[in-house]
């Protein structure tokens, strides 16, 4: 489940799309689905969850949130784990700006740790990240492993067969055609490479991936769906993270991509009259068996 991070990927993060209002509002979704499987159960036991790619800590914020709305901030023990040694300097500091009675640790390490660094937890996390994930029945039993009986996996994704609402896809054919076009006539020297096959284009469909989970020992999946506007400004945004650009321009140098993506994210808007494109989120919430 490694990604590779450079200093020249460092320059081109998901910050900034992730820092948008509907950004937040689908995953508070999904935390608030997951978690109500959690505050049902009766004890006083400490709860461990687990947001693993945690990055800056925006998910394991909304876990806290919720956490305190129950009434649960006092038993909560929350593990965010993510290799970046920086965003979880800063995950830390903005979980301790919330000053909630609850235990975080924010951890450095791949996924293949999670075993090593955490054991029986109640509840896991893995958000807009799944995707990216070459062996994804492999990541499913790496979350299943450092569960305990009936604990919940929450996971979603915006890339995945059935994303595109009806309509929209020639916006996409046309962003992408945009961009190369902006690249030919301002950086001809630079190829799309062929060969490169993005790990952000392996879609799967929701019957897959919940087969995936069956497979990996949960026993029941809920699947919902989160239809969100996105603005043509919260496209250019993503357009701006380096596994995005390599995804839809592969092969092109990051800072090339970046400014093919975002010219031509406008030029597509207005050439379709379409000042924000709705995108489905697909969330999956797991109860391991």
């Amino acid at each position: 489940m490694g990604l590779i991070e450079t200093a020249e990927t460092n320059l081109f993060t998901f910050e900034a799309f992730a820092a948008h209002t509907f950004y937040t509002d689908v995953n508070r979704a999904l935390v608030q689905q997951a978690l109500k499987h959690l505050v049902q159960r009766e004890g006083d036991d400490q709860l461990t969850i687990v947001d693993m790619a945690c990055g800056t800590g925006a998910i394991s914020r909304l876990i806290a949130e919720e956490m305190a709305k129950y009434g649960l901030a006092h038993r909560t023990r929350i593990v965010g784990v993510d290799p970046s040694a920086e965003a979880l300097r800063l995950a830390h500091k903005a979980m301790e700006e919330l000053k909630l009675p609850l235990q975080a640790d924010f951890i450095q390490g791949e996924a293949e740790d999670l075993p090593r660094l955490v054991q029986n937890a109640d509840a896991a996390f893995f958000c807009n990240a799944i995707h990216l994930v070459p062996d994804k029945l492999a990541a499913f039993r790496q979350m299943d492993t450092i569960l305990a009986p009936r604990g919940i996996f929450g996971c979603n994704s915006a890339f995945y067969e059935g994303t595109y609402v009806t309509g929209t896809e020639r916006f996409y054919r046309l962003w992408t055609r945009r961009a190369v076009g902006w690249l030919k006539k301002e950086h001809p020297e630079v190829h799309l490479s062929r060969e490169s096959k993005a790990m952000a284009m392996q879609w799967l469909t929701p019957d897959e991936y919940i087969t995936n989970l069956k497979q990996a020992g949960f026993t029941a999946v809920e699947t919902e769906y989160q239809d969100v506007d996105i603005s043509l400004d919260g496209w250019r945004d993503l357009g701006q993270y380096w596994l995005f650009i390599d995804g839809a321009l592969p092969g092109i140098p990051l800072a090339f991509g970046a400014q093919a993506l975002e010219t031509a994210v406008y030029q597509a808007g207005e050439e379709l009259g379409l000042p924000k494109v709705p995108r489905r989120w697909l969330q999956m919430v797991a109860i391991k068996g």
